[in-house]
């Protein structure tokens, strides 16, 4: 026995006595059974939160150790193609560098790791305070710069001789 509404015919329940109970079935969540789900959901959230945050922390230093690097690569580009020495002077209060041409001090490229930028760094060192490259290749000393945030750290490394490596913290 059904029930003709709109078309669409509905079963109706019927009753032990032979009538008819006019209610219609319906179907659907109940709220408990939302409410479980959408803890569920937030408890895995949290898990993946939680095991996620070290390594976007790992792969923030990472990319800012890369940037170094190649920050680095530029300015022995610039030395060579301008033929006159090129300075990287380090701030490690600022955790920042700028890369400028050593004698008239003209900047180049100007770049901040700390917490105003999208690193976020709380650790930049270096050995030295600044590095000078020269039009033939080669720096006036070999220097580590060390990056790190929450313990993580990375380290970039210059030698005289130009060459610039990207090392695992000490």
């Amino acid at each position: 026995m059904a029930l003709m509404l709109s078309g669409r015919a509905w079963p109706l329940l019927i009753r032990r006595g032979g009538g008819t109970d006019h209610r219609m079935t319906t179907r659907g969540y109940t709220i408990i059974e939302l409410i479980i789900v959408v803890v569920v959901f937030g408890v895995l959230l949290s898990i993946a939160f939680v095991r996620l945050g070290p390594a976007l922390e790992h792969a923030r230093v990472q990319r800012a150790a890369t940037v170094l690097a190649t920050d680095l690569q530029y300015a022995q580009m610039l030395a060579v193609r301008q033929r006159e020495p090129v300075a990287v002077v380090v701030s490690e209060s600022l955790k920042g560098y700028v890369i400028r041409e050593r004698d008239t001090a003209t900047v180049h490229r100007q770049r901040f790791l700390g917490d105003g930028s999208e690193f976020r760094l709380d650790e930049f060192t270096a050995t030295a305070p600044f590095v000078e490259m020269f039009p033939n290749g080669v720096a006036t000393a070999t220097t580590t710069f060390t990056l790190g945030l929450a313990g993580y750290q990375r380290q970039v490394r210059i030698t005289r001789a130009g060459q610039v490596r990207v090392i695992r913290g000490p």
